[in-house]
């Protein structure tokens, strides 16, 4: 089973139990979730990231079904986009949420997120109120927000509202990562998680390899490992691999030093991965 656990509270009435490492999107677009999710299941995870612009919520919603595991012992993160065309209304975020859960076979989900910001910081602050919404109605038990830069945050932390800001998540890795949101994210109690965990990632960089091998893991461990330290959770995808589900699954097998951190953050993006 998973045990990663980042040692990160959730703000208050957030009820973000959620596992620290989760699947995420297949990144070769061609994997079939739903066999990937039930492989996920059987290794111990319960973590799922989905989107509405993913098409693949037929497949996450399968999988749960299929897995004998009960509802609540599944968590579920999915997203909506603001409308490419025209403003957002209160109204049409409640529906949009309603579609992704019609398509999912679901009541609700744990984690919703707001996939990017809107085209304005008022069309942005519309559709949190329309999150707002469906959190009271008890359609998503969180609400977030993803590819948030600092201003974007702010545009929803101005509202004050009633229903905490459980999560701001952003692609990172080693060699690629925003500090500043990160800090910015940590200064306002806002959960940070990573996804595409290994882009920009040399796996045969010298200082990573020799890292792993000091440790007896893979160097994509590592990599998943520096990021979970930094009490930030993990969206990943093991490509329908069993050996790389497992691995992801077990980062907290080993613990990176302070020297090791230090080293790792400090390693330059790779322009071919």
């Amino acid at each position: 089973t998973c045990d990663a656990k980042p040692q990160v509270q959730a703000p208050p009435g957030a009820n973000l139990a959620m596992p620290a490492v989760n699947l995420g999107h297949p990144d070769d677009g061609k994997t079939n979730m739903t066999q990937e999710a039930l492989l996920w299941f059987k290794l111990g995870g319960r973590g799922i990231d989905t989107a509405y612009v993913y098409h693949n919520q037929d497949e996450v919603g399968a999988a749960v079904r299929e897995s004998g595991l009960k509802r609540e012992e599944v968590y579920i993160t999915s997203k909506i986009m603001c409308p490419f065309i025209g403003h957002p209304t209160v109204e049409s975020t409640v529906k949009a949420v309603q579609e992704d859960l019609k398509e999912l076979r679901m009541d609700y989900v744990d984690l919703m997120l707001i996939h990017f910001p809107c085209s304005s910081h008022q069309d942005t602050q519309t559709v949190w109120r329309g999150l707002e919404q469906v959190f009271k109605q008890g359609l998503v038990r969180a609400v977030g927000v993803s590819n948030f830069g600092v201003d974007d945050l702010d545009a929803v932390l101005s509202l004050n509202s009633e229903v905490p800001v459980a999560m701001n998540q952003c692609q990172m890795s080693i060699g690629s990562h925003d500090d500043a949101v990160i800090n910015y994210c940590k200064s306002k109690g806002v959960p940070y998680e990573a996804y595409s965990p290994l882009r920009h990632v040399n796996l045969k960089d010298p200082t990573l390899v020799a890292i792993a091998a000091n440790h007896k893991v893979s160097p994509a461990q590592v990599a998943l490992r520096w990021i979970n330290q930094q009490e930030i959770y993990i969206a990943t995808s093991p490509g329908g691999s069993t050996e790389y589900a497992k691995e992801d699954l077990s980062i907290s097998s080993f613990t990176l030093s302070t020297n090791e951190m230090a080293k790792l953050s400090a390693i330059k993006a790779n322009a071919q991965a």
